[in-house]
């Protein structure tokens, strides 16, 4: 793949995926109890609270983020983390219980874990990806002076580890 068609791939999942999260995250901030009621359920689950409200604020504000294209690999990597406890923590043991008899049992659990583990793979590969060239990081070359910074970081501890 060339690189423009690179770049408007991480568009277009970035669109995607940033629109299928912005709804999710609304009702979890602005629904029925708020940010409060959703993190308190997540007890129940073996997570702490304080985890609700990272995923909450993730879901929307980090959606709309993604979508703008800045700070795209922090984003995608908390909704990858979102998705990833969602898939294995919340929706994966139910899907183990509640497999109806005589139903293709791998079938089922696909079927009840397909929404989360697809924007686990979308932001997956955002994090690997990037934010393509279509999205304010690139306008504003975040990443660049980023790993500018971290290859400066790394010149000095070198030179100060041989004195």
């Amino acid at each position: 793949m060339n690189k423009r068609g690179a770049d408007v791939a991480a568009l277009l999942l970035r669109l995607i995926v940033g629109a299928v999260f912005i709804p999710h995250g609304y009702t979890k901030i602005f629904g029925a109890g708020g940010v409060a009621s959703f993190a308190a359920d997540l007890p129940n689950f073996g997570i702490p609270s304080f985890l609700g409200y990272i995923a909450a604020y993730a879901e929307f504000y980090g959606a709309i983020l993604l979508i703008i294209g800045l700070l795209t690999r922090l984003d995608a990597f908390l909704l990858a983390c979102t998705m990833a406890v969602a898939v294995l923590v919340v929706q994966l043991p139910d899907a183990f219980r509640g497999a109806a008899v005589g139903a293709s049992r791998v079938f089922e659990i696909m079927k009840a874990i397909e929404l989360p583990l697809s924007l686990f793979g979308g932001t997956a590969v955002l994090v690997l990806i990037g934010p393509g060239r279509f999205s304010v990081d690139a306008a504003v070359r975040l990443e660049q002076r980023l790993l500018k910074k971290k290859t400066a970081a790394e010149a000095a501890a070198v030179a100060s580890s041989e004195l």
